[in-house]
């Protein structure tokens, strides 16, 4: 089926590509949690103020001097936020390695949780998964489509798939948590009828009924 453009194959992920899709989730996420764009957008939050005033305190119990301080928080400020994103964004990692060490065998060994990729021209170009967490719910996972392909309708095509299977399987309630600084991802959700139930320094909890 073509989505602008893309004639794209959706199916479920196989045991010889989990190692390959495992590497495109990982990238994603770092470029997601710990990148350039995410430290400024961070530093423009209140945390982000709270954390510029912390360090200029800092230096200030050291160089005595105010204007010497400001200016060395305003040197650091970018490093030391990414720094703290990326242990953020390791530690994270570190309590989800076994689902992302064989995405194929965590899925699969869990009643009806799925892992799906879509397929263009032979390469994966994004993913999906669920996974079920009760009779009636289930939560969507791992939603990525590679820079080059993304406005182009393959994470549209995704969502359909995920919920077209949702509707088969007796699923009354889809739930996700996903990064504030996603905007892209936050409408996508919004359009497909989801709603934020909880809002937290760096993440929203989203849910939509379905039954």
């Amino acid at each position: 089926m073509k989505s602008d453009g893309l004639s794209i194959d959706i199916r479920e992920l196989r045991q010889e590509e989990a190692s390959e899709v495992r590497d495109m989730i990982m990238s994603g996420l770092c470029q997601q949690n710990a990148s350039h764009r995410t430290v400024v957008k961070v530093l423009r939050m209140p945390v982000g103020w709270l954390w510029v005033g912390f360090l200029v305190v800092s230096f200030y119990s050291v160089t005595s001097s105010l204007p010497e301080s400001a200016t060395l928080a305003a040197v650091t400020c970018l490093p030391f936020t990414w720094a703290l994103l990326y242990a953020r964004f390791r530690i994270k990692r570190h309590f989800e390695r076994l689902e992302l060490q064989d995405l194929y065998t965590w899925y699969g060994s869990r009643a009806g949780s799925k892992f799906w990729v879509a397929v263009c021209e032979g390469k994966i170009i994004g993913t999906i998964a669920l996974h079920r967490t009760s009779d009636n719910a289930a939560k969507l996972k791992r939603m990525t489509v590679l820079p080059r392909f993304r406005g182009r309708g393959v994470a549209t095509r995704l969502m359909k798939h995920c919920e077209e299977y949702c509707g088969t399987q007796g699923v009354e309630r889809i739930h996700l948590r996903t990064s504030q600084f996603q905007q892209d991802a936050v409408r996508l959700y919004l359009k497909f009828g989801y709603t934020i139930t909880e809002k937290f320094t760096f993440s929203l909890n989203m849910e939509k009924l379905t039954g």
